[in-house]
């Protein structure tokens, strides 16, 4: 939006200029030639314009100071008008209404979105993290200096996606990408510096949200989390423990690969919630039956804020739990529905 600002601002100083001259020459036509000041804002107007009007009182009845005061006066709203048509000519030409047009219909489109994720710098990290929201569904707002990169981005997937052009760490530009309305908000800037003045942006104007932020080292991570992060990830330490996990079990890690990245099995591990209306709800795990009736494995189960690892067949399930579950997509989609309220 900073492209658009700087046009209107444009546009707003080229208004401005005009009521000046205008002006300038109505009081000086009033005090030159002592004309009403209706006459003399008639002469500047056909002044300025160069409709060729004759002068109040014809040329020969004018002094010679008023004369020279017309001449300047003239350049004067020529040059304005030029820069005025220039600016115009810019707006059109180079596309910038459509650009400005698109621009109020993305900050339309993400004034209506509620429980979003923002993502902050469209780089490798955040292609991925992109990546994993559109094949979750999720609603998502990306923030980046570079509207090429995001361009590369739409083009990559194909589609297009909400997005903000500007500094994340100004206030500004995260409340056009809905941060008061956001579930969580992504910062992935290579910068450790800059994700700390995101984190205390976003911790600001939104108490509630979930913030998760990269960290280029650990040292950083203890400055982020002061700062208002929920969650660190160090991308050092993170790729350091993958590496050693691959060379002491890479059988292991070879299975996290394909639950985490949805391979060639296309299992997926999700954490899904069980709502008050669901008939599942009150039942047992061992009368849910789901590894016989929706082909999924229960790893965890969290009541509260309590963790049960591999719950047992008698173990209950109420409303507000979540269950942490292995299976295909298709059959997450399946239990989900029932988790709702959908008949088993």
């Amino acid at each position: 939006m900073e492209e658009y600002r700087r046009l209107l601002k444009k546009f707003l100083i080229t208004g401005i200029l005009v009521l000046v001259i205008f002006l300038v020459g109505s009081v000086g036509y009033w005090l030159l030639e002592g004309w009403s000041f209706l006459d003399s804002m008639f002469e500047s107007a056909i002044t300025i314009s160069t409709v060729g009007y004759e002068m109040i009182g014809g040329m020969t009845n004018i002094r010679p100071v008023t004369k020279v005061f017309t001449m300047g006066l003239i350049f004067a709203g020529i040059s304005v008008v030029l820069y005025g048509i220039s600016v115009l000519t810019q707006f059109i030409v180079e596309g910038e209404i459509n650009k400005y047009v698109q621009a109020r219909r993305r900050l339309k489109m993400i004034s209506k979105m509620k429980d979003h994720h923002i993502i902050v710098g469209s780089g490798k990290t955040g292609k991925h993290i992109i990546s994993e929201l559109t094949r979750e569904g999720a609603e998502f707002v990306v923030i980046d200096k570079s509207e090429e990169e995001i361009k590369r981005l739409t083009e990559f997937f194909g589609k297009e996606f909400p997005y903000v052009v500007g500094d994340a760490t100004e206030e500004d530009i995260l409340f056009q990408a809905g941060i008061d309305r956001a579930k969580s908000l992504i910062t992935t800037l290579p910068d450790d510096t800059k994700n700390v003045f995101v984190v205390l942006s976003a911790r600001t104007l939104n108490p509630s949200i979930n913030i998760i932020s990269r960290a280029s080292d650990v040292e950083s991570m203890r400055k982020l989390l002061y700062a208002g992060a929920t969650s660190v990830v160090a991308t050092a330490e993170l790729t350091g423990v993958r590496m050693a996990m691959m060379a002491t079990n890479p059988g292991l890690i070879s299975f996290l690969d394909v639950v985490t990245f949805s391979g060639r099995e296309n299992l997926r591990l999700e954490e899904v919630v069980v709502e008050g209306k669901s008939e599942l709800a009150g039942k047992t795990l061992a009368e849910i039956k789901l590894p016989q009736n929706y082909n999924l494995i229960v790893i965890s189960m969290r009541k509260g804020g309590e963790y049960i690892f591999n719950p047992k067949g008698n173990t209950k399930v109420e409303a507000g739990d979540r269950l942490i579950v292995l299976g295909k997509e298709e059959d997450l989609l399946r239990l989900q529905e029932s988790l709702k309220g959908s008949q088993v």
